[in-house]
């Protein structure tokens, strides 16, 4: 009977339900798309820098990081015991190194990845990337080059690049190698001086036969830290450095925090805003009732059947305007997901010459919606707690006088 007389006040009440639902529904949408498009651009940000290229795990020889030297590296065969680690869903080792590369009249330097050619994860990040020539593995000396590299050096596909660097243990590394085809590595730094070439061409080129600089961990869920602490309690930390990607990019992650930070306070203005709203309304409406209230206790209906009623009717019109709020936002976020914002001019070159891809896209991840949606509806319930101590307190001869 109670929750029929809600429904029936709702109605009576147009303008102040439209007013109070609407209120709630921009609220949502509003947030969850801020949320979404931050959160979009961090995921962006670390697929294309930690997922695609670092890892979110890496295994080094002591002092590889500090001093990215072709001499610190490690015997592959010293890290087969990883291989049993129920935490891992890879290990790849790699080769990386530095080379003056030569085409004509241009030289650059540039970083030779050394990858392995039989991992699926590797073959499907590079196949991901490929938006010119044939694949990698298909031939024997071939490498691949960044887009921007190639633009730089004006180098087309069957051209040869000559490379001449520092191997092991002070050794002349040089070679001739054909390009066989251009890859987007999504960010702009590493697309002017990234070349990829399979596993034992690097071995080969550096004189590190059956070694590796670094071993690339992929981590079986989003848990990474648990993957590290096991691979960290299984190597000799006096051989061995195992490090994640906030440690290898600490500037990233200090990015993230303060873009995190931001976002949360442009948030908590947007509740306050939605409070004194929502609060200037409920207060207004609570005082046209007035009236009405005081008849109803004055006839003689219970002030706790006039609360729960008053209750159920700001339970009714929250739900109601968090589920209309998801249903117009999500079709949106789901979009700019898909067809993510591309930034251009100023903010596209700021943007770049942090490294990153010039793009944002939204997160679809359902927690953010679900966590927005909670919040609001809880906004909305304080709110209307002004309603409920109104009619507690109300006395009935001076409600119907006013």
């Amino acid at each position: 009977m109670e929750f029929k007389l809600a429904w029936r006040n709702i109605f009576r009440n147009k303008r102040r339900s439209i007013i109070t639902i609407s209120s709630i529904i921009f609220a949502v949408i509003f947030s969850v798309t801020m949320r979404s498009l931050q959160n979009g651009a961090y995921d962006n940000m670390l697929k294309n820098i930690v997922g695609n290229y670092l890892g979110y795990i890496q295994i080094h020889y002591k002092g590889f990081w500090k001093e990215k030297t072709i001499d610190n590296s490690y015997y592959i065969k010293d890290l087969d015991s990883l291989n049993n680690d129920p935490t891992l869903a890879y290990i790849n080792h790699r080769v990386e190194g530095f080379a003056l590369a030569s085409h004509e009249k241009e030289s650059k330097p540039v970083v030779i990845l050394g990858i392995n050619q039989t991992a699926k994860s590797e073959q499907a990040q590079i196949k991901n990337s490929l938006i010119d020539g044939s694949f990698l593995y298909n031939e024997s000396n071939g490498i691949l080059i960044g887009k921007g590299l190639q633009k730089i050096m004006n180098i087309t596909i069957g051209d040869s690049l000559i490379f001449l660097s520092q191997g092991f243990q002070g050794s002349i590394a040089s070679g001739i190698y054909p390009v066989v085809g251009i890859v987007d590595l999504k960010t702009p730094d590493l697309n002017k001086r990234s070349v990829i070439m399979s596993l034992n061409n690097a071995q080969d080129f550096f004189g590190i036969y059956h070694m590796a600089s670094s071993a690339i961990i992929g981590p079986k869920n989003e848990k990474w830290e648990k993957t590290e602490k096991s691979i960290s309690n299984q190597l000799d930390s006096s051989k061995f450095e195992v490090m994640n990607w906030q440690q290898m990019l600490p500037e990233l992650k200090q990015l993230i925090d303060v873009d995190r930070a931001g976002g949360t306070f442009v948030l908590i203005i947007l509740y306050s805003i939605l409070t004194f709203s929502l609060f200037g309304t409920v207060l207004m409406l609570a005082e046209e009732r007035n009236f009405e209230f005081g008849v109803l206790v004055a006839i003689g209906m219970r002030k706790s059947i006039i609360t729960r009623i008053s209750l159920y009717e700001t339970l009714i019109m929250s739900v109601a305007g968090v589920i209309l709020g998801l249903i117009c936002v999500i079709p949106v976020v789901t979009y700019f997901h898909f067809f993510p914002i591309n930034l251009s001019g100023q903010m596209q070159e700021v943007v770049e010459q942090f490294g990153f891809e010039a793009i944002i896209p939204t997160s679809l991840d359902p927690w953010i919606s679900l966590t927005q949606a909670i919040i609001v509806f809880t906004i909305t319930l304080v709110v209307n707690l002004y309603t409920l101590i109104k009619i507690k307190n109300i006395q009935p001869t001076k409600a119907m006088r006013a």
